[in-house]
């Protein structure tokens, strides 16, 4: 009788312990949800808990009005979470992906994508584009944030230096066409307008995110004021531009002027030169 006893007994706790799919998956669920929370709060030791990882991205996206889209469980027994979070807009949502076990060392997250901002950062774009990062690469993957921030951190250095490197040769080849250039000031010396003649002689397309695009002016050799050209948005690579300038107040009376173009946004700059590696790595070889 002891014995059926303690059969029924057994059997009851597997019975009770046994968690299904669904079990499963509202644990992981309610992990990422709790792992979010921490993060927006920077509780970093209670999130680093949750995920022992997430220490090694350094980088990271707060996610916020996180939720979650969808979650699966996979063929090793990992849990797959969905889930998109609001960056910068309301009407603009970005996807990530949280990989879950709960073996062996008991409920964490083992991994993610998206999270890590260099995910599709233009330093992630030139490391697919280089070979560093791939999804048939096991060691450096592209579905994995912990290989990707690897992967970057290692190549930030030299993306810098290409990107630097390729801005500088912009300042260069960036000229105007004095001949063509018609600015000239005002009656009362203290306005100007006219039209001023841009010429690119780069391979890249240049906007106004990227670059300043600027008006120098000079009494003597003392430079008195210095203007961005407004309404200029871009200039696209081994092109032209006339542009027309109604009317700009110049207190100083300045009236000697040059014109340059300096970089004002390095991460915005850098997507061209990514679209343009080719190009921007045979500038590093001649210039």
């Amino acid at each position: 009788m002891r014995i059926v006893f303690t059969l029924l007994l057994g059997i009851l706790i597997i019975l009770t312990s046994c968690k299904t799919d669904e079990d499963r998956i509202m644990e992981a669920n309610s992990l990422i949800e709790k792992f979010t929370k921490e993060i927006s709060l920077e509780n970093f030791s209670a999130a680093n808990q949750i995920y022992p990882k997430f220490r090694d991205l350094e980088k990271y996206w707060k996610l916020n009005d996180f939720k979650i889209e969808n979650s699966t469980i996979e063929d090793d027994g990992s849990i797959s979470v969905y889930g998109s979070y609001q960056r910068y807009s309301r009407k603009f949502r970005e996807d990530i992906k949280f990989i879950v076990s709960d073996k062996n060392n008991g409920l964490m997250i083992l991994d993610s994508k998206g999270l890590t901002t260099y995910y599709n950062s233009p330093i992630f774009e030139y490391c697919k584009k280089k070979g560093f990062i791939s999804s048939s690469n096991v060691k450096n993957s592209i579905d994995s944030d912990i290989s990707i921030a690897k992967t970057c951190k290692e190549h930030e250095f030299e993306f810098e230096l290409l990107v630097l490197n390729c801005a500088r040769y912009v300042n260069k080849n960036v000229t105007w066409n004095r001949q063509q250039t018609t600015i000239q000031s005002g009656p009362l010396g203290d306005s100007y307008s006219g039209t001023i003649s841009i010429e690119n002689n780069t391979g890249f397309n240049l906007n106004n995110n990227s670059f300043d695009f600027k008006l120098y002016w000079f009494k003597g050799d003392l430079q008195t004021d210095a203007h961005n050209i407004q309404f200029l948005y871009n200039i696209d690579a081994y092109s032209t531009v006339n542009h027309k300038i109604l009317y700009e107040s110049i207190p100083s009376r300045a009236r000697k002027f040059s014109f340059a173009v300096s970089l004002k946004n390095q991460e915005s700059f850098a997507a061209e030169v990514v679209k343009k590696l080719d190009y921007a790595e045979s500038i590093g070889l001649t210039f």
